[in-house]
């Protein structure tokens, strides 16, 4: 062989070595140590009951996470190492720890290095892992088979997928206070469904109470993904149940993890259903409708659509659906038709509005949403029932869904507290099919208008009240360490699944400094609570000006119906300006050649600081 071709085949062994050495260490480090951290088990006890916990890895940080309990902070706690399908070793602190070894770990939030060992018998390198345990709540454990299948849906595609699986439940004391076979297990929602963070729903074969709640079959647990200050759910549920005399659901923070992988804070809730301890009504004399919007309609369920686009899912329909969805469609129309005459008299019945809608719990709906801000206000999310068949009389609730409330939304309508935005009919933009046209219908009904106003200032305003002053203190007191988890957990992509974010996320002159590298550095909690406790503020502010104080308002319509302008979120707004006072902001445009507004009546200009005295229309001037 020539020295030419021996040097050949020198370079391509050694080019061959290299890629051999380059490939190991990628199948060492990188290919193999997530099955790796996805097959190591932290089984730990609690009330007698394994617990079995998963490491999480904040892969932006290169850094391990061990998310415990509330029931273990503080303590000293035991772990004996497991390792699924087969055998394993890990190295902590420089030990070594095979199957069944036993790690202590002081429960003191110390930093530990961790090293994983390779199937080849090599310990890749060092990386840090910190033991982190919460506070105050009870810790649901939940196993199911295909964990992935579950986890990897996307928008609102195969919802229907559902697993079975167990549920443990263990109190912020240790103790196990529930341990049930799950029928079913399931991802729900809508929006919140395509999110990393999954709302899910389960039921069991026979009713459980769960969290102090009345036993049932099925419940909820809500993401609350969108909402930054994690209590807009709640604190509406607290106020529907303080402030209403019939069924509302309930609902009480907890901590979720499936198979044994932390998923962070949710609210469980019970899910609205008919049946013993929620809504008690006789399904074979009932119907139960709820609110639905158009492109969120499915094939397999019964809608009846009135005549003025209101769209309504009809529940509880007989054998014979075309001959009930006939009469449901008739009983919507006639209620339409009182909504809208000037009399409030149907003229298809020719029965008036109050013989036709039970106006009190109508009255407590309109409250809720009023006061929440809820941007599905009249057009999702609305449940209603009628008693009996034969003599349609329709009832409004339970109430449900507020984590798009309270200046979490992305139109600007919703997101003014100083504004009756219940009473808008166009609450979107013209065109969309989806509007709020039965509650602001009501609201113009003499009747109605005055028992919704007696209901806020006989039992809404205090409840209202007592929620600024000392409801959202206590839920915060209550959720503030699991929060911190939980912003750790999903950190920069809450960002981005929130509808608004506060206008100042700066920490408060009370706030510590949090270092960059400090697994808090993502909590931000403090200023979405004010944002929830400032809109709740002002809006009980308007609400007690409007409906106690009896002042009286001139309602500012402004258009801006640029076709260059995203309707979405510039579209009409409405302003309840006290007659004789002046008009103190409105929406503006320079970027866009925009020559300010007129009065559409009159043509003259109105500018902010022009004194209102009369209801008006403004139009945008380009």
């Amino acid at each position: 062989m020539t020295l030419g071709n021996k040097m050949r085949l020198f370079m391509a062994v050694s080019a061959g070595l290299m890629l051999a050495a380059v490939l190991a260490v990628s199948y060492l480090r990188t290919d193999h140590e997530k099955e790796l951290v996805e097959r190591l088990v932290f089984e730990c006890m609690a009330d007698g009951q394994k617990i079995e916990l998963k490491l999480w890895e904040d892969e932006e940080a290169g850094r391990y996470y061990l998310f415990l309990p509330s029931c273990f902070a503080g303590k000293t706690m035991d772990f004996t190492l497991r390792y699924e399908e087969g055998k394993g070793a890990v190295r902590i602190d420089g030990t070594v720890y095979r199957r069944d070894s036993t790690w202590a770990e002081a429960g003191k939030e110390e930093i530990h290095g961790l090293e994983l060992k390779s199937p080849l018998g090599v310990f890749n390198g060092e990386k840090p892992l910190q033991v982190l345990a919460s506070a105050n709540l009870p810790a649901f454990m939940i196993s199911a088979e295909a964990e992935e299948d579950i986890l990897d849906l996307e928008e609102f595609d195969n919802k229907k997928y559902i697993e079975t699986g167990n549920l443990l439940v263990v109190d912020q004391s240790g103790s196990v206070v529930c341990r049930e076979k799950l029928d079913k297990f399931k991802v729900r929602g809508n929006l919140t469904a395509s999110l990393d963070k999954k709302p899910f729903t389960f039921t069991f074969q026979n009713p459980v109470s769960l969290c102090g709640m009345k036993s049932a079959y099925k419940w909820n647990l809500l993401a609350n993904a969108t909402d930054g200050s994690y209590i807009r759910n709640k604190l509406i549920l607290d106020l529907a149940n303080q402030s209403i005399d019939a069924y509302e659901p309930d609902g009480e923070f907890v901590e979720v993890y499936l198979n044994g992988v932390y998923q962070g804070m949710y609210l469980l809730t019970e899910a609205v259903q008919i049946g013993e301890n929620r809504l008690e009504i006789p399904e074979q004399s009932s119907w139960f409708l709820e609110m639905e919007l158009d492109f969120r309609m499915e094939e397999d369920v019964p809608y009846v659509i009135s005549d003025g686009g209101q769209i309504f899912a009809a529940g509880f329909v007989s054998a014979k659906p075309s001959e009930e969805l006939s009469q449901i469609q008739y009983m919507i129309n006639d209620i339409e038709s009182a909504l809208t005459a000037e009399d409030g008299r149907s003229v298809i019945s020719g029965k008036y509005l109050r013989e036709l809608i039970d106006m009190g719990s109508w009255a407590e709906a309109f409250l809720v949403q009023e006061i929440s801000g809820d941007h599905d206000t009249g057009i999702a999310s609305q449940f209603s029932y009628v008693l009996d068949k034969e003599n349609p009389f329709l009832y409004a609730g339970p109430v449900w869904d507020f984590d798009g409330t309270m200046g979490n939304v992305n139109t600007p309508m919703f997101g003014n507290p100083s504004a009756l935005t219940a009473s808008v009919c166009n609450s979107r933009p013209e065109g969309n099919p989806n509007q709020n046209r039965w509650l602001s219908a009501m609201y113009k009904n003499p009747e109605f208008q005055a028992l919704t106003a007696e209901k806020y200032s006989k039992v809404f305003r205090y409840n209202l009240g007592w929620a600024i002053d000392t409801g959202i203190d206590q839920h915060v007191e209550v959720i503030r360490r699991s929060a911190v988890l939980d912003a750790l957990k999903w950190h920069e992509k809450r960002q981005n699944w929130m509808f608004v974010h506060p206008a100042e996320k700066e920490a408060s002159a009370g706030d510590e400094f949090v270092p960059e590298d400090d697994y808090a550095k993502f909590s931000d909690l403090d200023q979405h609570v004010e944002m929830v406790r400032e809109f709740l503020l002002e809006k009980k502010d308007f609400l007690d000006k409007l409906w106690v104080e009896k002042r009286d308002y001139c309602v500012v319509e402004v258009r801006n119906d640029a076709p260059f302008l995203n309707q979405d979120y510039n579209q009409t707004l409405y302003y309840w300006v006290e007659r004789g006072k002046p008009l103190e902001e409105l929406p503006r445009y320079e970027m866009y050649h925009f020559a300010g507004y007129v009065n559409r009546e009159n043509g003259e200009q109105v500018v902010e600081g022009t004194v209102i005295y009369e209801d008006c229309v403004l139009e945008g001037i380009w």
